[in-house]
């Protein structure tokens, strides 16, 4: 395997075993047959996803490389630290959806009518020095509290993917 603008964070993984996030949107592994130098094929590497093998690995038919979630488009921090919301005000910069059936709440962000107010997440050390900031994109949701402390690689947002929808073509006649 070789990678190509491959950025990645460390991470502990469930089993707490090392891994790593990546943090790059252009990522790309190639399968080089390790003879004679020929790539095989090439890849797109998601923003999000977790490696399971590193560069210049050997692998043979069967190895899992990565894993994302195919459903959602995702922002994850780059560093460990605390939360600290701005801006993230439920009815004026998100709002609340319930599910009936599973009785989960989701907090869903929405634009907001003041200009002036954009919803983000500022990620602060253990001096309260600010870090680095994520602004949340509309109709994200939200996957973080206020105050939480991360470790890198968490998810911050996740953002549903479009499904496509066949039309009827006439559901826009007269």
């Amino acid at each position: 395997l070789e990678f190509e603008e491959l950025r990645t964070v460390a991470v502990t993984n469930e089993d707490g075993s090392a891994g790593q996030v990546v943090v790059g949107r252009l990522a790309e592994v190639r399968f080089v047959d390790e003879n004679t130098g020929i790539v095989l094929s090439a890849q797109n590497v998601p923003y999000g996803s977790q490696l399971f093998v590193n560069d210049k690995d050997v692998v043979k038919k069967g190895t899992v490389i990565a894993k994302w979630d195919p459903f959602n488009a995702v922002i994850v921090t780059e560093n460990a630290g605390r939360v600290q919301f701005e801006d993230v005000v439920e009815g004026v910069t998100y709002r609340v959806e319930e599910d009936e059936a599973t009785g989960l709440r989701e907090r869903i962000v929405i634009e907001s009518k003041e200009r002036g107010r954009v919803p983000s997440a500022h990620i602060l050390d253990e001096n309260g020095e600010l870090i680095r900031t994520y602004n949340f994109p509309i109709n994200g949701r939200i996957a973080v509290e206020d105050g939480q402390m991360l470790r890198a690689g968490e998810v911050l947002i996740k953002m549903p993917r479009v499904v496509g929808s066949a039309g009827d073509i006439t559901g826009g006649l007269p």
